[in-house]
């Protein structure tokens, strides 16, 4: 039986300091930063910013209701005594501002560094260096909608580092919704011809024009001629399929899964993303707003309670996918120019960044493992399962070759 204790040894340890430390993690923002400052510091327990925002409006509404008379003139009473308590105000904007710039040390000394800045500066080195080395053989618009959207991919990547060293796991999981869809479309784009970048990048049109409709805002100051009439070109030049909301992607879809009118669903389906469907529901829920089972995203995991700050639960797990998730991603924008290019400059670059992010994303698995005994449960599962079929494989040729 595969087992590797170490990680169930370590795992206990990690799991007893955060327990711990997640027993503070309720209703104020950072109120676990209370308990952090008494572990780590011999100075008297901080006033928390909460503590006195609560005793300061409780008197300015105790205030108000005494004041208060006339029916129709609470919004006058409440203006004109907020002026007497606005420097109160400010200053308690400035110290809750402070306590979150506290916040990402407190995050690294819990989880500890999660590599999503060096992952970042790194794929932004390349796209510098590969820049004007494609050769003749790549358009430019392959090359647009490459620096285009791995500039994107790089700045979702640096939102979701800035969310996750401030302990906003969820809020991370609703960018790397974004990435998650960057990945789709530079995989079916990649899977298209010559032409199917420059239908991505001149689409912009279509979807401002229906965007336009939608308002009722056809206002247009620009020196181009207006979307309406950029559509009514480009479906001349593409045809009527490039005018539904993925038209750009029709020629593929009918080719490779007989349809002209493709959906979301069917982008995902020829970039086979299936891997992440789980976290992309997750990301869906933490997105929208109208979604009730989006509550969950704001209650402490151990105190069952409302919790409207940081916290360090998630933050490993959702690094991890993230940076396999950008790798994913960083590999098939490279894809969409090195399949019409020969040169070898942009080669050695993808395969560098290509092998670095893969040993970054190992790095934070084995983490995930350390830390989560269910993810270490299903690996050790995967593990055995792999093995036995290796054995019963062997076994079958051995025979094979006995007879």
């Amino acid at each position: 039986m595969w087992e590797p204790r170490r990680f169930a040894d370590r795992a206990e340890a990690l799991s007893a300091r955060r327990n711990g430390f997640a027993q503070s993690i309720v209703l104020s923002p950072v109120i676990w930063l209370r308990n952090s400052c008494r572990m780590t510091q011999n100075v008297a327990e901080p006033r928390e910013v909460i503590d006195d925002a609560l005793q300061l409006l409780s008197r300015f509404s105790t205030r108000i209701g005494r004041g208060w008379r006339d029916p129709d003139g609470l919004l006058d009473l409440v203006d004109n005594a907020l002026y007497e308590i606005e420097g109160d105000l400010h200053d308690l904007g400035e110290r809750s501002r402070k306590e979150f710039l506290s916040v990402p040390a407190l995050i690294r000394e819990d989880v500890g560094p999660f590599p999503l800045y060096e992952a970042s500066a790194f794929v932004h080195a390349s796209v510098h260096l590969v820049a004007d080395t494609w050769g003749q053989g790549v358009s430019e618009s392959s090359q647009y909608v490459f620096s285009g959207l791995v500039t994107r991919a790089i700045a979702t990547m640096r939102e979701i580092a800035v969310l996750l060293e401030h302990g906003y796991s969820s809020a991370a999981t609703s960018r790397w919704r974004t990435l998650s869809e960057i990945l789709v479309v530079a995989r079916v784009i990649r899977l298209g011809d010559r032409h199917t970048a420059s239908r991505y990048q001149h689409h912009r049109w279509i979807v401002l024009a229906g965007d336009r409709a939608k308002s009722r805002d056809f206002e247009w100051d620009g020196h181009l001629p207006t979307p309406e009439i950029m559509k009514k070109r480009l479906v001349r030049r593409f045809g009527a399929d490039y005018g539904g909301l993925y038209g750009w992607a029709a020629r593929v879809t009918a080719r490779r899964l007989g349809t002209s009118r493709p959906t979301w669903r069917d982008l995902q389906k020829l970039a086979n993303v299936g891997e992440h469907a789980s976290r992309v529901l997750q990301a869906h829920h933490a997105v929208h707003g109208a979604d009730s089972f989006g509550l969950l995203g704001s209650v402490d995991l151990t105190s069952g309670q409302f919790h409207a700050g940081a916290s360090p639960h998630q933050v490993i797990p959702v690094a991890a996918d993230s940076t396999r998730l950008f790798r994913q991603t960083v590999s098939a924008l490279f894809e969409i120019c090195a399949k019409y290019s020969t040169a070898r400059k942009p080669q050695v670059i993808q395969g560098i960044v290509e092998a670095h992010l893969f040993n970054l994303e190992q790095q934070l698995m084995w983490r995930v493992l350390e830390q989560d005994h269910h993810a270490r449960e299903r690996y050790i599962k995967t593990m055995n399962k792999l093995w036995d079929e290796v054995r019963a494989t062997g076994v079958a040729a051995d025979s094979k070759s006995a007879s």
